[in-house]
């Protein structure tokens, strides 16, 4: 029962990626760097923007397999779902109209959403999506902070997604600020409040 909610929890964290990913994308403003990346892959690949993210997705597993693979789990293959579903979801019911100031805040508040949520599916150790595993396992290996990782991490995707010829937009760019130090964060109280659900 206790691994049960375990997973449960994960993918409700995944799940709030997936909002987060979708109010980004509504603003038109963008969502992580990883967005970028894929963009500016498709544009010299032979691939959809869906399948760059495939690609993106399976070399770090493959890395975090050599790095740490007790990062890996069966919540690898069930969050990224969770996080697409709702993606879709939120992109299919809301639209946003209005001024940028308030485009910017929604920006905010979902950049928010994919930082918390990946620290809650995280902190459930049922396994972690590629690219979070591969925060985890390089902030593990390298014994630098994890928020400091994946700010890295970021904004080598972002970086490259651009010089790939990925589009500017601002919302990457609070992506790159935001989202390590509130993965750091939330998985590590999260960590805490589960602790009875992880023996």
């Amino acid at each position: 029962m206790k691994m049960f909610i375990r997973y449960l929890i994960s993918v409700l964290g995944s799940s709030l990626v997936g909002v987060g990913v979708g109010l980004c994308v509504v603003t038109g403003l963008g969502a992580d760097a990883l967005g970028v990346l894929w963009e500016g892959i498709a544009h010299h690949l032979p691939i959809t923007v869906g399948q760059a993210s495939l690609l993106v997705t399976s070399i770090c597993l493959i890395l975090v397999a050599f790095i740490n693979k007790k990062e890996l789990g069966w919540a690898t293959i069930l969050n990224p779902i969770a996080t697409s579903i709702f993606t879709d979801l939120i992109i299919r019911q809301v639209s946003v109209q209005g001024a940028f100031l308030l485009k910017l805040v929604i920006v905010i508040v979902g950049i928010s959403f994919i930082g918390i949520g990946s620290g809650i599916a995280a902190a459930t150790n049922t396994g972690k999506e590629g690219y979070i595993a591969l925060s985890f396992a390089l902030s593990g290996r390298l014994s630098i902070d994890l928020a400091k990782i994946r700010m890295g991490l970021d904004l080598i995707c972002f970086i490259t997604g651009m010089l790939l010829g990925g589009k500017f937009m601002i919302g990457p760019i609070f992506g790159v600020l935001l989202i390590g130090p509130l993965l750091k964060l939330t998985s590590q109280y999260c960590g805490q409040k589960m602790l009875p659900i992880m023996r």
